[in-house]
């Protein structure tokens, strides 16, 4: 039996293939499992009692006797859900966390954090890192992005941000005053958008800067990502976002497009 699926799930390869044993096996005493397990008896003990603690297994008697069955498998649908809740908590301190942790390491490091990865998957990782730091997201969008990335991909990078509570502001292209936004989704997922013409913006770029972070995205031939963890870097560019956003603001596209005008 493949025993790569039950570490996946988040078994170790001694629990996992013990697991398997007590399956084949209907009943196994842990001196015979720590044979067929090529371990010591102590830890065929551990592994038991941990597959017990996990739910995935039972011990049917006491005493020197005793015996471990494994339980149905279908309670790996219960663990899975428990390990999942357990990532998210854990995802949930560590984020709780993070501003002052990073506020206090930049403080004392004067030397910008620079990262390049190449690749969709890599890419959208360089996103939820940014994402991560649960900071107020500011970009300058290109077009290039869903045909490169994909839809759900990019829905839910785009889309992260309001589930934590953080706005987004973006300098996005349209063709002309008359394209006629569609705000709902832009008031359902936090974003704030002053408008270009779609021709003055035409770089397969994406620019997205945060209080601590600037990424740079490269859709080229296949995706690219500079990922830059600076507070000084990242000031300066969130400087001339603002300033660029207020200029373009003033044009006659964006009072036009504007959500009270729509």
């Amino acid at each position: 039996m493949d025993l790569k699926g039950l570490t996946a799930i988040g078994l170790t390869p001694l629990q996992a293939e013990a697991y398997v044993l007590l399956i084949e096996h209907g009943s196994i005493k842990p001196p015979e499992a720590a044979a067929q397990l090529n371990t010591t008896r102590t830890n065929a003990y551990k592994v038991l009692a941990k597959l017990v603690e996990l739910g995935l297994a039972r011990k049917l008697s006491t005493g020197s006797k005793a015996a471990y069955t494994a339980n149905n498998p279908l309670a790996l649908a219960n663990l899975t859900a428990q390990f999942r809740a357990e990532a998210v908590a854990r995802e949930e301190a560590a984020s709780a966390i993070m501003h002052d942790l990073l506020a206090h390491y930049h403080a004392k490091a004067d030397k910008p954090e620079v990262g390049v990865v190449t690749g969709r998957k890599a890419v959208a990782e360089a996103y939820r890192k940014q994402l991560a730091l649960r900071e107020d997201i500011y970009f300058i969008h290109t077009r290039a992005d869903v045909a490169m990335m994909g839809f759900d991909t990019m829905h839910e990078i785009r889309t992260t941000p309001a589930r934590h509570g953080k706005q987004r502001h973006a300098i996005m292209g349209a063709k002309d005053s008359t394209e006629t936004p569609n705000y709902a989704p832009h008031r359902r997922s936090n974003l704030e958008v002053t408008w270009s013409k779609d021709t003055d913006y035409t770089a397969p770029v994406e620019w997205s800067v945060t209080e601590s972070s600037l990424l740079i995205v490269l859709y080229a031939t296949e995706p690219h990502a500079i990922f830059i963890a600076d507070r000084v870097v990242a000031g300066a560019f969130l400087q001339l976002f603002t300033l660029l956003s207020k200029l373009l603001a003033q044009q006659p596209l964006h009072q036009a497009l504007k959500p009270h005008q729509n």
